[in-house]
């Protein structure tokens, strides 16, 4: 392993700024403000308005969207301007992530500070930061048409793609930050972490998939839905293999159980890292906690109704977990850079 803390340095704080940005994006889904911005200017887009003619410019358009129509008729300007300054925000804070890492990369590359062989990944971090706006705006776009609500698959796209952009920059943090000499990990235990990674990340995307849906205001009882261990309707669309990913009762179901199987998963990382990998075995622990915890924020969440402060939690509490998993997967594999 190669120690470089300031690239570290670096790369935490990008990462750093990218978990504010998946929690604040989820602020502004909660509180139905990510509609509010009509057009993507990547330049001009940086400026708020700033006279009461722009502000009423800005609120015309939005008058003729969806979502003012449907939802939000009626609207006085200046509930419009909460709205449109939480969505500004979070576009905003996209842009500053955006050049803390393409400002330091250009001074690092320009004082030979970053090792060779490294730069394609940081090419490809950069290529991950423009395709995550696009993904954005994509979102947008669709709930701009015809109805007032984004698509939940391209919802979870986005966020896919910020967990994508998380895990590159927290990989090569870690690298840097490694030590020299690190324990070897059994196989078994490597594929194990990788595992328990990878249903993570299936365990997030349902949820990002829930949120698109709505689907978590379907049901407010646990662990019973509707009244039914199994309720009716989990395969009412054809064909059935879309009810996973379209049908809101399906999508709920499968989200609030597979979280047990995640939880299975992650004692039973834990149980045999503790006897074969101890040198992994806080790490470990911490994923553990961590599931419990957020299981524990999930069903609060059903039976409050959503409860918007909750709601966050679950989601700020699943971006911690990533990152713990990802630590602990990083910790496990031991490749030299």
């Amino acid at each position: 392993m190669t120690n470089n803390r300031p690239l570290a340095h670096w790369l935490l704080a990008v990462s750093a700024l990218i978990v504010i940005l998946v929690i604040f994006g989820g602020w502004v889904r909660l509180t139905r403000s990510g509609l509010s911005i009509t057009e993507w200017n990547v330049v001009t887009g940086v400026v708020p308005p700033l006279s009461d003619q722009a502000w009423e410019s800005e609120f015309a358009k939005y008058r003729q969207t969806p979502e003012y129509r449907i939802v939000n008729y009626g609207m006085g300007l200046d509930q419009f301007k909460f709205i449109y300054y939480m969505e500004f925000g979070h576009r905003f804070l996209g842009r500053v992530a955006g050049l803390l890492f393409v400002v330091p990369l250009f001074y690092f590359l320009f004082r030979h500070r970053l090792p060779r062989a490294h730069i394609p990944s940081f090419l490809g971090i950069g290529l991950l930061f423009a395709l995550q706006g696009l993904v954005g705006w994509l979102m947008v776009k669709s709930g701009l048409n015809d109805r007032p609500q984004v698509s939940h698959l391209r919802l979870t796209l986005h966020l896919s793609c910020a967990l994508a952009l998380l895990a590159a920059c927290l990989w090569r943090a870690f690298d840097y930050l490694s030590p020299a000499a690190i324990q070897q990990t059994p196989r078994g235990v490597r594929r194990l972490c990788a595992g328990l990674l990878a249903a993570l990340c299936l365990q997030i995307a349902a949820g990002g998939l829930v949120a698109g849906l709505k689907a978590g205001h379907i049901s407010d009882t646990f662990p019973k839905m509707f009244g039914a261990w199994i309720p009716t309707g989990l395969w009412a669309m054809q064909p059935p293999l879309v009810n996973l990913i379209d049908n809101a009762a399906t999508v709920h179901f499968q989200h609030r159980f597979f979280a047990f199987a995640v939880l299975a998963l992650a004692l039973w990382s834990w149980w045999v890292i503790r006897r074969q990998a101890p040198h992994l075995q806080t790490a470990a622990l911490w994923v553990l906690g961590l599931v419990v915890v957020q299981i524990g924020l999930g069903v609060a969440t059903v039976l409050l109704h959503v409860q918007l402060g909750l709601a966050s939690s679950h989601q700020a509490v699943a971006v911690a977990l990533f990152c713990a998993a990802l630590f602990l997967c990083h910790r496990a594999s031991g490749d030299a850079i």
